[in-house]
């Protein structure tokens, strides 16, 4: 495996657990419930999309309305990704969310939406404060963080990724800066034969 881009090795070698195939089943629900949270207004919205993957979550919510930017650090997975998103009119981007930046002309945040779906959980917990800053940097004021929480339970001890994760964390880095927890819903199915329990969580964001 090299050490620049482990990622990259694990999607050459088809070692990708975390890739149920399809759209996050909770995703798919929220949408067909017609979760505020995630159905763009009428006027339209923009959506990120963390450590996309093939861009399984990102396509359901680009069907759903949403102009979506799927972001990865593995260049591979473009192609594939953006033949998928693009006939939505969403995009791929290859770059790190930590370090995204992503303003209109006017120097505004421009998204309405970011779904976390096995990013934050692959974080090192002492990369967590970042992922706050950089959703913080990106959203627009009254915009809206989704997370599906996974793995809960996991023994911190196993190391990872993915790292256990609880509500708790997601709190820890994202209420000191200005974002609320609106709704919680815990005991979702946390997919494919999995061992640990999974949550949806929806944060609002004011400002910063």
């Amino acid at each position: 495996m090299s050490e620049l881009h482990p990622w990259a090795d694990r999607y050459r070698e088809e070692e990708t657990p975390w890739d149920l195939g399809e759209a996050h089943p909770e995703l798919v629900a929220r949408i067909a419930a017609g979760d505020s949270a995630i159905i763009p207004p009428a006027s339209g919205g923009k959506a990120l999309v963390p450590g996309c993957g093939r861009g399984w979550d990102a396509l359901a919510l680009a069907q759903a309305g949403w102009e979506v930017t799927a972001l990865d650090i593995v260049p591979d997975l473009e192609l594939l990704v953006s033949s998928r998103l693009g006939p939505y009119g969403s995009t791929f981007h290859c770059g790190d969310f930590l370090n995204f930046l992503d303003c209109n002309s006017k120097g505004e945040r421009q998204y309405d939406l970011i779904f976390d779906h096995t990013f934050f959980c692959a974080l090192p917990p002492e990369q967590r404060t970042n992922f706050g800053l950089a959703a913080a940097r990106l959203l627009k004021p009254g915009a809206t963080l989704c997370s599906l929480v996974f793995p809960i339970g996991r023994d911190p001890a196993l190391g990872g990724p993915p790292f256990g994760m609880e509500i708790a964390d997601l709190c820890n880095c994202l209420l000191p800066l200005n974002f609320q927890l609106v709704n919680k819903i815990e005991n979702v199915p946390a997919g494919k034969d999995s061992e640990w329990s999974a949550a949806w969580v929806e944060f609002l964001f004011s400002s910063y």
